[in-house]
């Protein structure tokens, strides 16, 4: 949020959780349920600049929208494949004008919504099979928005990252499955860092890669060696990526059911 707290979606506990900038619990909304406010296997979560809290809740295919202190606004969607609908919503990103994109892992494409929830477009499948040609999907369950408005997705079943552009033309592609800097194991979260730089979780890879704006591979972390850990600096099954203003880094991992904040790092 605008005064450096942490909001979470626990997919497992069917809530959202606001912590502190230190880790401290604020605040906490929802339970299972399909009734307004309930959520079944919540995901992604974006914050409007208006404070405003969108929440992908996946097992509901629909999308809920907050106020910061967790009032419920609005609902968007249900079950589908047409225009405004979902299916299994994970990932979710606002741009500068307020719109919001959503990837379904259902459906294999990501949509865009007015900020009002009208929809405006939809890119990828439109039968809800996937693809691996440029613009199509298997699994869109994490991206950002650059300040040109350009999306990078993680394509999840493809083990690549691709950049399209506002308007939802293919630009750039970049990774192949495989353990080496610049492939994917599962590319799961994405984060855009002050300077630019893309940083992805890799689901299987259990790491963090840190690719320049043009794809170009920088760092990788991971203190197991790309095996599943629990110390300080390790992960297991990382998704969730963030960052704050100030570039430090915070790590989702559903394995160790925790998250990571790491200081800004040179890379």
């Amino acid at each position: 949020g605008a005064d450096g707290s942490i909001l979470v979606a626990e997919h497992g506990n069917h809530r959202v959780q606001r912590l502190s900038a230190t880790g401290s619990p604020v605040a906490e909304w929802g339970r299972k349920g399909s009734g307004p406010g309930e959520f079944v296997n919540p995901y992604g979560v974006a914050i409007g600049a208006d404070g405003r809290v969108f929440v992908a809740d996946r097992g509901n295919n629909r999308l809920q929208i907050f106020s910061p202190t967790g009032d419920l606004i609005a609902m968007w969607g249900k079950a589908g494949k047409d225009p405004g609908q979902f299916l299994a919503p994970e990932a979710l990103a606002l741009d500068l004008s307020g719109n919001v994109y959503v990837g379904e892992y259902g459906n294999n494409r990501v949509q865009k919504l007015g900020a009002s929830g009208d929809p405006i477009a939809s890119w990828g499948a439109t039968n809800g099979r996937g693809g691996a040609g440029p613009g199509e999907f298997n699994w869109p369950v994490g991206f950002a928005i650059e300040p040109s408005g350009s999306l990078v997705i993680a394509d999840w079943g493809n083990d690549r990252i691709q950049r399209i552009s506002g308007a939802g033309a293919p630009m750039s592609q970049w990774g192949r499955k495989g353990t080496l800097a610049g492939e994917f194991g599962n590319p799961n979260g994405i984060a855009i860092d002050p300077d630019g730089r893309i940083w992805v979780t890799e689901y299987s890879n259990c790491r963090v890669q840190v690719l320049s704006s043009e794809g170009r591979p920088l760092a990788q972390f991971s203190a197991t060696g790309m095996r599943p850990g629990k110390g300080v600096g390790e992960f297991t099954y990382p998704r969730g990526i963030a960052i704050d203003p100030g570039g430090a880094v915070y790590v989702t991992e559903f394995g160790n059911s925790r998250i990571q904040r790491f200081t800004p790092a040179r890379v």
